[in-house]
């Protein structure tokens, strides 16, 4: 049974290193090169459970390693960032903190975590402005509210 377990750890990051991609719907990190299909529900739990454990995603996002690419213009990657970790930000966002929060926070460019939380806590209920708030929205009215605190120092 180890044998068979060690073999598919094996053919998992062999799989993993041939087609590590840019940023995956599970975040980036260890757990993104490892399970690389962000469209397929158990990798996206695998591999978010694996960058919460191995605990490397503030490294991944401050060296640019680890499948995390900073995109200081926002693109693409700030929404599916956003929508993979909708519940967590908005959990962070309510706090003015956390983990999911300062690593958008990077994500944007932004140096001055206490700043942006604070700003974005105090517009939680223009951010999250309905239950359904599609992650572009969400994006857009994050960038406006920092924008308009000037936040991002």
């Amino acid at each position: 049974m180890k044998k068979i377990i060690l073999g598919l750890m094996a053919g998992t990051l062999m799989t993993a290193s041939a087609n590590a991609a840019s940023y995956q719907a599970q975040g980036c990190g260890l757990g993104s090169t490892l399970f690389t299909d962000g469209s397929n529900l158990v990798h996206q739990v695998l591999g978010a459970t694996t960058n919460g454990l191995s605990g490397n995603n503030t490294f991944g996002m401050t060296s640019g390693t680890s499948n995390c690419e900073l995109d200081g213009a926002g693109g693409q990657a700030n929404a599916v960032f956003i929508k993979a970790n909708k519940v967590a930000l908005s959990n962070d966002i309510a706090r003015g903190q956390g983990a999911t929060l300062a690593s958008l926070t990077r994500m944007y460019g932004c140096t001055n975590f206490n700043a942006v939380g604070s700003a974005l806590q105090k517009n939680y209920k223009t951010i999250f402005s309905t239950q359904n708030a599609e992650a572009g929205q969400i994006d857009m009215s994050i960038r406006n509210v920092i924008e308009a605190n000037k936040a991002c120092i």
